[in-house]
């Protein structure tokens, strides 16, 4: 038996590649499973992959329905490594850390199917525990880039203090290829976002000084900053499409 030798564990592995190799309904079948289970990587791929497909109160239901289970999991799981004398104490401290990563990573996806539901106050009370427990970027990354609709000039200024432009890049990478897998709620608030972020950040200079007294906002700033990364995520696309070199408007923000 080896560290990763849990039933769970290879269900969900198999069905990732099932994932990858283009057969999503086998694929996701099997992480469902896992998922259900208990099994951190499992429910975090699955909430994501129903989010993406518009499937908003099905990845609701399953997380609801599996969340509480991984705390007993990872419990066992936990329970089984540390029985084996030939793992390290850092490999099992590490494993054990990548799975509550996980969870952190199911609370910071599921938080976007409240949101789609208008279930603010939930949502953001999920983003607040995945960017506590672990610093999950797009945790803190999420709430401020819906902040950005309403008040760019808050989202700029906690931008620019919380995340470095390579950074930024990252998320706007992540954020562009999300955002063009399907036309439900996800992708409208991704590209709506995005567009509002993009012309917010180009000449105007007065608004980007006045953010900056916006941007010392403690918790708050780190939240924020985490939705503008996936803000520029989309531009890439955006940019490239229209012969562009990407990230040109990125320069407004540095």
């Amino acid at each position: 038996m080896g560290l990763l030798s849990n039933p769970d564990v290879s269900k969900n592995d198999e069905g990732y590649k099932l994932l990858n190799s283009g057969n999503k309904v086998e694929g996701l079948k099997l992480i469902r499973e896992a998922a259900l289970n208990g099994q951190p990587n499992a429910l975090s791929t699955l909430i994501w992959h129903l989010v993406i497909d518009d499937q908003i109160k099905s990845a609701i239901k399953d997380y609801e329905i599996a969340i509480s289970k991984t705390v007993q999991w990872i419990a066992s799981e936990k329970s089984r490594i540390d029985k084996l004398w030939f793992a390290s104490a850092r490999d099992k401290s590490m494993l054990i850390d990548h799975y509550q990563y996980q969870v952190a990573n199911s609370k910071s996806n599921i938080a976007l199917a409240y949101l789609a539901l208008g279930k603010e106050d939930i949502a953001t009370n999920l983003w607040n525990e995945a960017a506590e427990s672990h610093g999950h970027i797009e945790a803190r990354f999420y709430p401020i880039f819906h902040l950005c609709k309403s008040n760019p000039n808050a989202s700029i200024g906690v931008l620019k203090n919380s995340f470095t432009k390579q950074e930024l890049q990252s998320l706007i990478e992540d954020l562009v290829q999300a955002s063009t897998l399907g036309n439900g709620w996800f992708s409208r608030w991704a590209k709506s976002g995005i567009e509002v972020l993009k012309k917010a950040s180009q000449g105007k200079t007065s608004m980007l000084q006045d953010s900056k007294k916006v941007a010392a906002a403690g918790g708050a700033a780190a939240i924020v900053a985490k939705n503008l990364n996936k803000f520029a995520k989309d531009q890439i696309e955006e940019s490239l499409d229209e012969g562009g070199e990407p990230f040109d408007w990125l320069q407004d923000l540095f």
